[in-house]
């Protein structure tokens, strides 16, 4: 509701002023209310439990929403370029000016505001979507900072400072498109990025009594966990069933001290 108010509210008193660059930050947090809205359908039908076609879960929809959530960013950032390069009018003076120049500083303000708490709760469930979305209003934040200052300078009358705001706002929306879109595709594209993860999963994996060694580690992006598959070298005097134990411990031990390592296929071969 509040991506609602601010969006009619930038974007009425954008056109009506002249603002070219409140109405481009009014379109950018248009498109936040999709982004939103996407995220919140990808996040519950990645909640969807395995099944006979998904054998792994349905964990990755919530990158594929990610890489939606980018195009529809990237595609309103273009958008406000167009619309730089075609023609932004210069804040008209007045009330109308005045209003839309406070409009710019309130919007910034609650933005920074979602911001925080948006972050503080996707520290608190671990959750990387939250955590991403609350980046995204750091940097709408910023946003709003770039056109209060592109309107100031048209009050004032420096009327050429407005285009080129608008056009750096079209800029910004269009590196958090990419990146968002980067973020997606990296994950279905099995991309992991963390050797620290890597690294936790071998050393609680050789905590394990009669684990010898570690090798093949690989993991698997499963939407916001991971699942692994590891070899362990155990003696070869072993028999198969003491084999099997030990590779049961090490599953265990895992998923019970990694939140993030959800799923565990441990191969056993002799030392």
């Amino acid at each position: 509701m509040v991506n609602l108010a601010l969006a009619a509210v930038k974007l009425s008193l954008g056109l009506l002023a002249g603002s070219g660059a409140l109405v481009a930050d009014g379109l950018n947090s248009a498109s936040d209310l999709c982004s939103n809205a996407v995220a919140w359908i990808g996040y519950r039908l990645s909640l969807r439990p395995p099944d006979e076609d998904h054998h792994y879960g349905h964990g990755n929809f919530e990158p594929a929403a990610a890489a939606l959530i980018g195009a529809i960013i990237l595609t309103a950032g273009l958008g406000v370029i167009w619309r730089a390069f075609t023609g932004v009018d210069a804040t008209t003076g007045g009330l109308l000016g005045w209003l839309a120049l406070a409009a710019a500083g309130i919007s910034g303000l609650v933005s920074l505001w979602l911001s925080r708490l948006t972050l503080e709760a996707g520290r608190a469930a671990l959750s990387p979507s939250l955590v991403a979305l609350g980046r995204d209003k750091r940097s709408d934040a910023l946003s709003s900072a770039l056109v209060l200052m592109g309107i100031g300078g048209s009050l004032l009358g420096f009327a050429w400072i407005e285009p080129p705001v608008t056009v750096a706002v079209g800029l910004w929306i269009c590196v958090l498109g990419v990146k968002s879109i980067s973020e997606g595709t990296d994950v279905l594209m099995d991309r992991v990025s963390d050797p620290a993860l890597r690294g936790a999963l071998v050393e609680r994996a050789t905590q394990v009594e009669g684990v010898e060694c570690v090798r093949d580690v690989r993991l698997h992006p499963l939407g916001t966990t991971y699942g692994a598959d590891l070899t362990i070298c155990v003696k070869a005097s072993l028999t198969v069933a003491a084999g099997h134990k030990i590779a049961a411990e090490v599953e265990v031990a895992i998923i019970e001290k990694l939140d993030l390592v959800v799923q565990v296929v441990v191969h056993v071969e002799p030392a």
